[in-house]
């Protein structure tokens, strides 16, 4: 008998669900998170249940600390290495705007350009040397880097996905020199085209990479002294697992790793009642998470800006975050017009409700005041926790009610009506805008307040099939429960289609990336009858068509992706599948 317990840690509430693989039953724990350090409330969920953790098999954790690393700018203080002449990437970037015609950008570089140092090397689009890296100037560099006192440094050399020989230099020789700080290396992280969105994803994993290893050590480290015999597996962005030692050092994997869970759990509901079209609507207690689901597969994205000017070139689910959850807060701005988010009560103080000194009215706390909310309904499992009605109804009157002279009912139908109509319209955003009808989708509604709101946003938005799983607060931890382990790979082709043998070279490259996910997966312990190959199309098939598509395609054909996956012997699906893109 084997017992996983899946984790989702969120801004409110941390959910544990544990899973008896012999029986099938669930086991459901939901604790306050703690942000100032998320392990004490992960540890807390699981000591809510009947299991010791010495008796648990595996731990799956989906986490935020990446995300909020980078949102509240308080990562690592990281260095990134260029070649000579381009060092301002990261504040050039593109030439956009947060809003069409706005002014003003608000942009913060994820890192000073006073920690952005040069190398003299150069290395042309066609992957050549065409000035060589030195020791001296790598000894130089190390000089600089131990002077600035970084606590971790990303490496973007100019076109090293076409050849990253000198980044593989680089890394070397520094992690020989500068021992303690870890190196994050553009080929290993987005070896694809593209300066700017390159050099911001390795920036990113650098700057959160020493917090998120740090975080996931000290996750290890506890369960380990109190019995855990395996290696925690952590959530990526592109709703598979990996282990934790290795999501540390891919730490930009991991940033949507909380609302991945809840895709991933909301096509498995969707599929198992028989309705493959569906949008997930995770409203938890500080965001509103949505995604589209269609033909039972969430959609994917190869390119994602966790915040403005901060593009993450990954495969990643392809989910769209507003502050609408059930602690956003509500509040009157200098014109008094009600507005409710960005800024959230969190867990601590929590809505005026929790009765831990919040005073600022809530979207919960509309919902309690509107008996949505019973008074006397347990939030969780956290001993000594109660609903305080009173608080809610006092925060709604005085805050909203009395300044806009309407009842306290009337104010809080307002701020649920105002929640409401941000989270339709994020709903549009992943269907309307990109060509998909919502009434032709069923609306799966979870998180701690999904199921109060997703009838009335079914309703605004015209989708005429509502789902509500039997836990619905806990279905980002199961999750994490069902997800296989999973890899993506992304090698560039920097070849004209008319390029004599290229057919053979695509099918080569198609066999190592098969070839490098099954290394990786055998290496972490999924044995080979474990590991399914689904390919989009077959390798040789394409490669033998690419002769006669020769005379269509006017553009070159700048990258491939591989997907590869895998399921251990405890979770019950598993698969690995590869496919192929192309940019124009």
């Amino acid at each position: 008998m084997d017992t996983i317990a899946g984790i989702d840690v969120g801004g409110t509430f941390t959910d544990v669900v544990l899973h008896d693989t012999a029986t099938g039953g669930l086991r459901l724990a939901k604790v306050l998170s703690t942000p100032d350090q998320q392990a004490d409330g992960l540890i807390a969920g699981l000591h809510q249940l009947p299991v010791p953790i010495s008796a648990i098999n595996a731990v799956v954790h989906g986490t935020t600390v990446a995300t909020n690393a980078v949102l509240e700018r308080k990562g690592d203080r990281c260095a990134l290495i260029t070649t000579r002449g381009f060092r301002d990437v990261l504040e050039l970037r593109r030439r956009d705007r947060p809003t069409t015609y706005g002014l003003t950008s608000g942009y913060t570089p994820i890192l000073p350009r006073s920690r952005s140092f040069e190398i003299d090397e150069r290395i042309n689009a066609r992957g050549e040397v065409e000035q060589t890296l030195t020791d001296d100037a790598v000894r130089e560099l190390a000089r600089t880097l131990r002077d600035t006192k970084v606590d971790s440094v990303a490496i973007c050399l100019l076109n090293s996905y076409a050849n990253p020989v000198h980044e593989q230099r680089l890394v070397e020789q520094l992690t020989g020199l500068l021992p303690d700080v870890p190196v994050s290396a553009s080929h290993e992280i987005c070896p694809e085209p593209g300066e700017f969105e390159r050099a911001s994803t390795t920036a990113v994993n650098a700057f959160v990479r020493a917090t998120m290893s740090r975080y996931l050590e000290t996750v290890q480290d506890r369960l380990d002294a109190e019995g855990l015999a395996s290696e925690v597996q952590v959530m990526q962005s592109n709703g598979g697992l990996i282990p934790a030692r290795r999501a540390g050092r891919l730490a930009v994997r991991t940033l949507l790793s909380g609302p991945a869970a809840g895709t991933v759990g909301a096509a498995a509901f969707g599929a198992a009642v028989g309705l493959p079209d569906v949008i997930s609507c995770d409203m938890g207690g500080t965001s509103f998470d949505v995604a589209l689901i269609p033909d039972g597969r969430p959609a994917v994205s190869s390119e994602t800006s966790i915040d403005y000017g901060v593009p993450i070139r990954l495969p990643m689910i392809d989910i769209t975050t507003i502050a609408a959850g059930g602690g956003s807060i509500a509040s009157l701005d200098r014109a008094g017009i009600l507005q409710v988010g960005p800024e959230s009560a969190g867990s601590t103080p929590g809505p005026a409700c929790y009765g831990r000194g919040g005073v600022s009215p809530t979207v919960t706390d509309a919902n309690v005041v509107l008996g949505r909310i019973a008074a006397e309904q347990r939030l969780g499992t956290q001993e000594g926790f109660t609903i305080v009605h009173s608080a809610a109804e006092k925060a709604i009157r005085a805050e909203i009610a009395e300044p806009l002279g309407i009842s306290v009912r009337e104010a809080a139908l307002a701020i649920v009506r105002i929640a409401n109509e941000k989270m339709a319209r994020a709903i549009r955003t992943v269907s309307v805008d990109k060509g998909f009808d919502p009434r032709k989708f069923a609306l799966v509604g979870f998180g701690g307040a999904g199921p109060m709101h997703v009838a009335e946003l079914a309703r605004t938005v015209g989708a005429a099939t509502v789902l509500i799983p039997p836990y619905p607060g806990a279905l980002s931890a199961y999750g994490c429960l069902i997800a296989d382990a999973k890899y993506d790979y992304v090698t560039a082709v920097n070849a004209s289609v008319e390029a004599e043998g290229l057919e053979r070279d695509i099918a080569q490259i198609l066999i190592d990336q098969r070839d490098a996910g099954t290394r990786l997966l055998q290496s972490d312990g999924f044995a080979p009858a474990n590991t399914l190959l689904r390919m989009s199309g077959s390798s040789l098939a394409f490669a033998a068509r690419m002769a006669s598509l020769r005379s269509a395609i006017a553009s070159n054909m700048r990258e491939m992706c591989t997907t590869v996956s895998s399921s251990s012997r405890r979770w019950p699906r598993c698969g690995m599948s590869q496919s192929r893109r192309w940019l124009p």
